[in-house]
């Protein structure tokens, strides 16, 4: 069916699929953190800049299986205040979009700003890996021109 079609016909919507807890949100936090790519370090950061004490093992917690080691249950309130000081940081920051993270013995910086940070010309689908003798390096799956490059 083509889209045009698709904007002709009634909008539906879903079947609830599952009976929803207030107080434990950890599977729709799931999903934003990864339809937003959004990690736990970038969740500490946007909360310490609104000025909420929270630890790294505690945003690990939130992202962790209902049966895996480590869970903690996230409330509705918890997820819309994680959005907001993400949203913040993001608005009044938005370099802060890069996470320093250590992948396969590797540093990398994650970031989602490929398009304001003036290095991004480093960076592929967001993710710079820098190797231990400090050499750049491309991500693998890189279709990537870098800026005044066509």
């Amino acid at each position: 069916m083509h889209a045009a079609d698709l904007s002709r016909q009634p909008y539906r919507r879903p079947p609830m699929s599952r009976a929803t807890d207030p107080q434990r949100m950890n599977w729709l936090w799931r999903l934003v953190c990864e339809v937003a790519d959004i990690r736990p370090a970038e969740v500490v950061e946007a909360l310490h800049v609104t000025h909420v004490p929270i630890d790294l093992g505690r945003a690990r917690s939130w992202v962790a299986g209902d049966d895996e080691e480590g869970f903690l249950s996230l409330s509705i309130a918890e997820l819309e205040r994680n959005l907001r000081a993400l949203v913040l940081l993001r608005e009044d920051n938005p370099e802060s979009r890069g996470v320093v993270v250590i992948e396969h013995g590797q540093l990398a910086l994650e970031s989602t700003m490929l398009d304001t940070d003036p290095g991004a010309a480093g960076m592929v689908n967001g993710l710079l890996r820098i190797s231990e003798d400090g050499a750049e390096e491309a991500g693998e799956d890189a279709d990537f021109a870098a800026p005044g490059e066509v």
